[in-house]
């Protein structure tokens, strides 16, 4: 794990590696267990995921780790996919309830950013469910605008509208 360092001394933020596999699948599974509405994936089939799907996951794309007093409370993607035809996006983003409001998501982002402008990236962007609104407020404070574009998708057999948000990185 790459070791990225946080302004508060008790959050740091970690790259994951391919080695890693066993720590991001449990942090994502925890996500879907809390979380289950704010992500596209679920519990029945990412739980299935082997070690090989992880190290292939964590090999394309870039993965953080969030700890809070060496405590895992958080998680990030950079999705840096060659079929992504509209660039990078931040995804995957959770952070454990306990932890929330101490500026633990707002250092996974920055981990994300930083190194989404380190690959070359000018815009970032993302994705997020048109009622968690919680999470509107959260980008748009971080200098996320949007929506800039809106669709509709089907997640669990029910269709949802998602909204993108994006940030020019400088």
């Amino acid at each position: 794990m790459l070791e990225l360092h946080a302004r508060d001394p008790q959050i740091s933020v970690f790259r994951l590696e391919a080695d890693d596999w066993l720590t991001a699948r449990e942090l994502r599974l925890q996500a879907l267990r809390d979380s289950p509405d704010a992500f596209l994936g679920g519990m029945t089939a990412e739980g299935e995921y082997d070690e090989k799907h992880w190290r292939g996951e964590l090999e394309l794309n870039v993965w953080f780790v969030a700890r809070l007093d060496s405590e895992p409370v958080g998680l990030a993607k950079l999705n840096r996919s060659p079929e992504e035809d509209d660039g990078m996006h931040l995804e995957a983003m959770w952070v454990a309830p306990a932890a929330r409001l101490r500026g633990v998501g707002e250092v996974l982002v920055a981990a994300v950013e930083s190194t989404a402008t380190a690959l070359g990236a000018q815009l970032l962007r993302l994705w997020v469910f048109a009622e968690i609104q919680s999470a509107h407020t959260f980008y748009r404070q971080l200098g996320y605008t949007g929506p800039v574009r809106r669709q509709a998708i089907k997640v669990n057999d029910r269709v949802r509208i998602e909204e993108e948000y994006e940030k020019h990185l400088g």
